[in-house]
């Protein structure tokens, strides 16, 4: 492991355990050269690699800070219903056995293994919210009747019934990224939209409950930012506060 991977591990670690504050002052590029005794050239990439991660932020003229964002908070993080009155349905779109290596490899399935890739689209009303490619392991849900769509509309629900696992109750990791797409494909599924749109970009690793480098599922959420919210609360989890 090269050197300033190291001193950095051991800063996020320091932060991890509150030795800093959210805002407050974090050690300067001379600091770190004397307390770790390394050239200023390594103390610059270990500040580079925290401000990458979003662990600190640098501000010219005056100095590098903690980054005010949280990190490693315990929340309870509740995803709201945008739908008001309105209706919601899904259309799948498409059901297929693949075997892409870069998806195997996301997965963590062997090299000659396969998926199933379902792609489905979500309405508000008669409005499409939502388009979503969802990577399932094969192992875990039946796919005999693959050409019957209607039986993937509800995929958890489908592999609950198939292999008795609950995917709600498993351990995930989701990232919430903001941008625009230039996929065409994807973007002729919503209705008058173009390509400066914004969606809300969602990232989804499910894994399974017994071995935690495999998935169960790899999902991409493309969703219109007026039916996408969350609400986050810690008021539960820190009574005290």
């Amino acid at each position: 492991m090269p050197k300033y991977q190291s001193i950095a591990d051991k800063l996020i670690d320091q932060l991890d355990h509150g030795r800093f504050s959210p805002g407050e002052r974090f050690y300067s590029e001379q600091e770190i050269s004397h307390n770790f005794n390394v050239s200023s050239t390594t103390a610059v990439k270990v500040l580079n690699t925290l401000q990458e991660l979003n662990r600190v932020t640098r501000i010219q003229g005056k100095g590098t800070f903690v980054a005010k964002e949280a990190h490693h908070r315990i929340v309870l993080l509740t995803d709201m219903n945008m739908a008001g009155e309105k209706s919601e349905n899904v259309k799948v779109l498409s059901a297929k056995i693949d075997n892409q290596a870069d998806i195997l490899k996301m997965m963590r399935l062997p090299s000659n293994n396969h998926y199933l890739e379902v792609i489905r689209l979500r309405y508000i009303g008669d409005v499409v919210s939502q388009y979503s490619i969802s990577y399932l392991n094969s192992q875990y849900i039946n796919s005999d009747d693959i050409s019957d769509l209607s039986k993937f509309s509800s995929i958890y629900q489908r592999i609950r019934d198939d292999s008795n696992i609950d995917p709600y109750k498993l351990p995930f990791h989701q990232k919430n990224i903001a941008k625009s797409i230039d996929n065409q494909k994807i973007l002729d599924n919503f209705q008058s939209v173009g390509q400066q749109q914004m969606f809300i970009c969602q990232y989804r690793k499910t894994f399974l409950p017994t071995q935690t480098d495999t998935l169960l599922e790899y999902a991409i959420s493309y969703k219109l930012p007026q039916f996408w919210g969350f609400s986050a609360d810690a008021t539960s989890v820190y009574p005290n506060m």
